[in-house]
């Protein structure tokens, strides 16, 4: 451990000092040139351009591109925004980016769990890949835990929405998130903020950029502390639960040996040692009385809970990455990213919520990954330009469960998946005409796992010895896949382009390391890849002078193979009673989703502006599975709500010789359920009624913002206020019939921050 830790702190070590010894140069570099304070206007200008989509530069395509210009259906949301709402994590971008759910999974403050287009994967187990792709410095995040990234150091958050199959390959059916840090800089640059709000929240974020060999070197560090206390209580231990306590930082370097090549290193490491997220009781469980001797019904609070178990939730991730960029001509570029990831996890979950071991696990997970990028751009030619690549994914995912069940049924579940992933990639535009544009896309992707898994069931709760071995398997296979698009774009005039195009997508098939194999042999086998292949017909606008950003996509897509994680439920002892369960994990069946996407950003050109979005989404399931694999045809797709908006106004006007900014916005979620692990309701004797309890019903958010910034940008005071009509809103939960289990997590109350920042430079 110590010598792990002393590798992760060295590269902050080195380029702490170099900055430290080069922040004389820095501050003369400064010094050299003072900008003039600018003038009202200027600031007020500045502002509404900061707002302005139009101008707003993505590499969603792997190339630098305007964001109207490319025909991708894809949001940004910048750090500028960020930093207003006070945003303490990407959760929030589901309140500002179309037909997106992000959210706390599983019990963990940091697991990450994202939809687009009610495409995703809200099981966050070894084994079991992501279905909407997590990109920081332009390298994949292969597993959930700690993915749900803090909000420091970031330049702008990219949400493409639809499959992304040729570009970013596997894992991304629904989409991909790219979390974009700041880059180092030429000038100096650093800002440190402190932020204080309800229930003792206290955030600390402090980065430095400069350079530390004028035009040979440069670097930075980054660093965050975001502490808060719980919502709720352990009424049971007297200790809050779902609090927040997270360490993260950043470090990198920039070496320039020449004007055609550049040597990025870059690190970054995230600890999460917050309590376990509080678990509710939804419904009355059925079986504490039985075992407690009192009635066991939903705690009065949202929040609380009573669980029995070690208050244990342990996230660390770290990340390497070597990027070198290569410009050969002026229409050719060459770049390789060579990436390392590792994440390490333990905790416990208390699925009956009751002082009891009555449902109780212990949790420990495993991963590293490493990855490796080739790149080649070519824009040399009116005729045709496009990117190509080569990538290659190394990584084991594996783990230890240790869960006890009514006291005495304790089993273990203990495996792991090795994968090896191979693609080549090409996107080109094909200029038909000066305005017609035609867009081809291809990804072959060869896909090696093993899996291996040995499940026992064990004779007490020492989990040393077992009677019973439910899974023991050591597997091979391979899966491939083409990933083709075709598209069309139309420039009708340089404000007005339109684009049609089909393009696919994949979610990498594996292995159900939960399986119960000896019962049910056929849980052993691997399931398959699913697929989704999507049409999309969307514009991009610039309309009434430059003043209106408006763009509308609508699409309609064919989903195959959906992968399903639930709890099935068996007989153990022949009694026609229900007594057992096992985590299944299978492909359930086919789904058709289709909807429609519109994003408008008006500015007023003084000091108003109004944004937001509307979007349908109509997910139509063929989910009928009746070959007796525990998966019902009442299910629906999950996290997948039919109708989200969002309006926001925005404000900017001078004001005591600096800058006023404001905002006050609305979003809006229909209803969706939140889980897929279904079964009949426990209080039916018949078992023929679906048991719902996580449909989450419609709600509303309300926030508001407001800050001032001095004239010469060095002062910055701001404060927050989020779900200001304190909406009770669930984000995920469990449903376990067999245990009477069925219980969920709250999202945030109002909570209200104030913020101030002083930036160096």
């Amino acid at each position: 451990m110590c010598d792990q830790w002393r590798k992760q702190m060295l590269l902050v070590a080195v380029v702490a000092v170099a900055l430290v010894f080069a922040a004389p140069v820095m501050a003369q570099e400064g010094e050299d040139e003072p900008a003039a304070e600018p003038t009202e206007a200027e600031l007020v200008d500045e502002a509404l351009k900061r707002e302005f989509a139009g101008e707003i530069v993505v590499t969603s395509t792997r190339r630098a591109e305007k964001l109207q210009e490319i025909p991708i259906a894809v949001s940004v949301v910048t750090s500028d925004e960020l930093e207003d709402i006070a945003a303490s994590d990407i959760s929030v971008l589901q309140q500002y980016v179309p037909n997106v759910s992000i959210y706390q999974g599983r019990n963990q403050s940091t697991t990450l769990t994202a939809f687009i287009r009610g495409v995703g994967q809200s099981d966050p187990l070894w084994g079991v890949d992501p279905g909407v792709g997590l990109y920081i410095d332009d390298v994949y995040i292969a597993r959930a835990q700690g993915a749900l990234l803090d909000v420091y150091d970031v330049e702008r958050v990219e949400v493409l929405r639809g499959p992304q199959g040729t570009l970013y390959g596997k894992n991304t059916i629904g989409g991909a998130i790219k979390y974009v840090p700041k880059a180092m800089s030429d000038k100096p640059e650093g800002r440190f903020t402190l932020g204080l709000g309800s229930f003792n929240t206290q955030e600390y974020r402090f980065n430095l950029s400069g350079p530390i060999i004028k035009g040979k070197l440069r670097g930075k560090i980054a660093a965050a502390k975001l502490l808060r206390d719980g919502y709720g209580e352990n009424l049971f231990q007297n200790r809050d639960v779902s609090d927040k306590n997270t360490t993260a930082y950043r470090a990198g370097l920039e070496w320039l040996p020449s004007e055609k090549v550049s040597v990025r290193l870059n690190y970054d490491h995230t600890e999460d040692d917050a309590e376990p997220i509080g678990l509710t009781r939804l419904e009355a469980n059925p079986f504490c009385l039985a075992f407690t001797g009192v009635a066991c019904p939903p705690y009065p609070d949202l929040f609380d809970t009573e669980s029995g178990i070690d208050p244990v939730n342990e996230v660390k991730a770290t990340g390497y990455s070597l990027a070198v960029t290569w410009g050969i001509s002026e229409a050719l570029q060459f770049k390789s990213i060579t990436a390392y990831r590792e994440t390490d996890t333990r905790n416990w979950i208390d699925f009956d919520t009751t002082p009891l071991a009555l449902a109780d696990s212990e949790a420990t997970y495993y991963d590293d990954q490493t990855t490796q990028e080739f790149q080649l751009l070519y824009t040399g030619s009116d005729v045709w330009d496009g990117v190509f690549g080569f990538y290659y994914f190394d990584g084991t995912a594996g783990g230890k469960v240790e869960a006890i069940f009514f006291t005495n049924f304790p089993n273990t579940t203990e495996g792991y998946v090795d994968t090896k992933s191979y693609a080549v990639y090409a996107d080109a535009n094909v200029h038909l005409t000066d305005r017609l544009t035609l867009n081809l896309g291809l990804r072959p992707t060869r896909e090696e796992k093993h899996g291996v898994a040995f499940n026992v069931y064990n004779t007490d709760t020492s989990f040393t010895d077992y009677y019973f071995i439910a899974a023991d398997f050591d597997d091979e296979t391979t899966f491939t896949s083409w990933a083709p698009k075709i598209g069309l774009e139309y420039q009708f005039d340089p404000d007005v382009m339109g684009y049609v195009k089909v393009n696919q997508g994949f979610k990498s098939g594996g292995y159900n390391v939960r399986a119960q194999s000896t019962l049910f042999p056929e849980t052993a086998l691997p399931f398959d890849d699913e697929v989704m292949t999507v049409g999309e017909i969307g514009v991009k606008t610039v309309l009434f002078d430059r003043s209106l950003v408006l763009n509308a996509a609508a699409f309609y897509g064919d989903y195959t193979d959906i992968q399903v994680s639930t709890f099935t439920s068996y007989d153990s002892d022949g009694d026609g009673v229900d007594d057992a369960f096992f985590g299944n994990f299978l492909n359930a069946g086919d789904a058709t989703i289709k909807g429609f996407e519109l994003e408008y950003n008006w500015s007023s050109r003084s000091f108003f502006g109004l944004s937001g979005f509307l979007a349908y989404l109509d997910t139509d399931p063929d989910i009928l599975d009746e070959d007796g694999d525990g998966f019902v045809d009442t299910q629906v797709i999950t996290n997948a709500p039919e109708f989200t908006g969002s309006i926001r106004a925005n404000f900017d006007f001078p004001l005591f010789g600096g800058l006023l900014t404001a905002s006050v916005g609305y979003s809006y979620r229909d209803e969706s359920m939140l889980t897929n692990e279904g079964g009949p309701d426990p209080r039916d004797p018949t078992g023929e009624t679906p048991l719902e309890p996580l449909m989450q019903d419609s709600y509303g958010l309300l926030d508001a913002w407001v800050a001032w910034l001095s004239r010469n940008a060095h002062w910055r005071i701001g404060i927050s206020g989020k779900n200001l009509t304190d909406e009770e809103y669930l984000t995920s939960g469990y449903n376990l019939p067999v245990l009477g289990a069925i219980q969920g997590s709250y999202g945030a109350p109002l909570t209200v921050i104030g913020t101030i920042e002083y930036r160096f430079w």
